[in-house]
């Protein structure tokens, strides 16, 4: 059974549809003259795996999995234009029942332009990445098994905006952002597994879009001690074939500096939301208070307090840099829509780190290219997302840091985030029989660790753990993951990785529940 034309043709589509807003871009300013870093990369895997499909012990069945990864990285920065846009696709071959070939694209790009000079702006991105489709399936690394539920998340967002400047008295900015999510079935379900996509989900494509205005005014230079701003901003979600959804906050924003690193902050507003919900109704007034402390260039603490409609509210965030390490933690409450949740990149990240050590945003992006090849196959799942219309209350605790030394880069991050519905469980694009499971809580952690052995070979570590429950129910599953491996660079663009990977999902007595182990050697050459 192989994946028809129509897919492939849908998946084209969909990269056409997403790069040709930085195809425009950049005919549009090809005028500004840039500097430009473009970096293709090809990578060539082999996986042997002794349960292709994720079933069950007792329907499990080995084979190859062939994947030839084409891709390119451009990074373009001017006067008044910024690109970074990394590309990859994925073609994957099987060796099992008959299977021919699987195409994923994998898409992460963002854009600022500025059209007229200080005044008209556009910031632009898109992405393409796949995720599961539903955490009571099989949950993978990534999505070369063919699990049966994975779901292509194509997003594609424009936001042009004015700024004028009122002498030094206020700054005022005007911007609409127009968002496009676009999710469809990403795979062909083997002999042992479930279209999930028919039993949790809307069959073909589905649509969300997310139209935010968002008028601001703040104080300018005229303002020493005290400093303040008011916002307007309001956005409208549309589902197709559901209700739309409005969250619309009018927001005022003080600040008093008492040094020149701490200040007093506070917000006062009022929101007025439009939802099917339940509980406390989304509208009225609201407030918070706290501070904002630079202990030195390189640490930051804020800490804030307050009220909404659903009761108190608090929040902080930390972020600490040095030479070698980069340092941060948050945790937030905010009312938020599943379309609007997104993971971070391992390349960003990995950008984040090494501003320290090589301010140079060119020579940062080549160093990047080349530890992500150092820390090939990355280890992370590829996404935990539910896929649901609803609004939710989510309450986010972070934790990461990033070592990068001559000898080791290691990255780790904890997690732990509650998502509790404000909203009634009528308008689910999973069903009833989702919801009826209340609140939800997802903790976890990744851990990703190369080691320079010497000067050409390197040991690398990849560790995922998950976990998912919904409160009073048994747990809906913890998945763990470890990779370990090595990688030798043949020369400073040519690197080559023996991997031996183990995963394994136990979802409780009426979950589903599976084991991996397989073996992967890759190549990978950066032009």
């Amino acid at each position: 059974m192989g994946m028809g034309t129509g897919m492939v043709r849908n998946r084209y589509r969909i990269t056409i549809a997403s790069c040709s807003l930085f195809s425009s871009l950049l005919i549009q300013t090809s005028a500004f003259a840039a500097d430009w870093l473009i970096t293709p990369t090809v990578n060539v895997n082999e996986t042997y795996s002794d349960n292709m499909f994720l079933a069950p012990s007792n329907q499990t069945t080995s084979g190859l999995i062939s994947t030839i990864t084409p891709g390119i990285s451009i990074l373009g920065k001017s006067d008044r234009l910024k690109l970074n846009l990394n590309y990859a696709l994925e073609d994957m071959t099987y060796s099992a029942n008959g299977l021919q070939n699987l195409l994923y694209n994998q898409l992460n790009s963002n854009a600022n332009v500025e059209l007229v000079k200080h005044t008209l702006f556009v910031d632009a991105s898109a992405s393409i990445l796949q995720q599961p489709l539903t955490p009571f399936g099989p949950v993978s690394a990534n999505s070369a098994n063919l699990s049966g539920n994975v779901v292509n998340v194509d997003t594609v967002s424009i936001s042009p905006y004015l700024m004028h400047q009122f002498d030094n008295f206020s700054t005022g900015i005007a911007r609409f952002t127009h968002t496009n999510a676009t999710y469809s079935y990403g795979g062909t379900p083997g002999a042992n597994t479930t279209n999930y996509a028919y039993v949790y989900g809307p069959p073909g494509v589905f649509t969300t879009n997310t139209d935010t205005e968002d008028f601001q005014l703040n104080s300018g230079s005229a303002f020493d001690r005290l400093s303040w701003g008011i916002d307007y901003n309001n956005s409208v979600n549309t589902y197709s074939g559901f209700p739309t959804t409005t969250i619309s906050l009018l927001t005022t924003n003080w600040a008093y500096l008492l040094t020149p690193r701490f200040q007093l902050t506070s917000q006062v507003g009022y929101e007025n939301d439009n939802y099917v919900y339940f509980g406390p109704r989304p509208q009225g007034l609201f407030w918070n208070a706290g501070f904002s402390w630079a202990l030195s260039k390189r640490t930051k603490f804020d800490i804030n307090a307050g009220k909404r409609f659903y009761g108190s509210t608090y929040s902080f965030d930390f972020s600490h840099y040095t030479r070698m390490t980069v340092w941060n933690a948050s945790y937030i409450q905010a009312v938020v829509s599943s379309a609007m949740q997104e993971s971070v990149p391992t390349a960003t990240t990995l950008d984040q780190l090494l501003q320290a050590q090589i301010p140079d945003s060119t020579a940062r992006q080549q160093e990047v290219q080349q530890l992500l090849a150092n820390l090939a196959p990355q280890g992370a799942l590829f996404g935990q997302n539910i896929m649901s219309n609803l609004i939710y209350l989510a309450k986010t605790l972070q934790a990461s840091m990033g070592l990068n030394t001559p000898k080791d880069t290691a990255l780790l991050t904890l997690y732990n985030t509650q998502s509790n519905p404000l909203e009634q469980n009528n308008v689910s694009l999973l069903g009833s029989g989702y919801l009826g499971y209340g609140n939800m809580t997802q903790t976890g952690g990744t851990f990703s660790w190369a080691h320079r052995l010497s000067a050409v070979i390197s040991s690398n570590v990849n560790i995922n753990y998950s976990k998912i429950d919904f409160g009073s129910q048994e747990p809906i599953g913890t998945t763990d993951f470890v990779m370990v491996g090595l990688t030798r660079k043949i020369n400073p663009k040519f690197f080559g990785n023996l991997s031996l990977r183990h995963q394994l999902m136990n979802s409780g007595s009426y979950g589903y529940n599976f084991t991996e182990n397989a073996m992967i050697a890759s190549l990978t050459y950066l032009y």
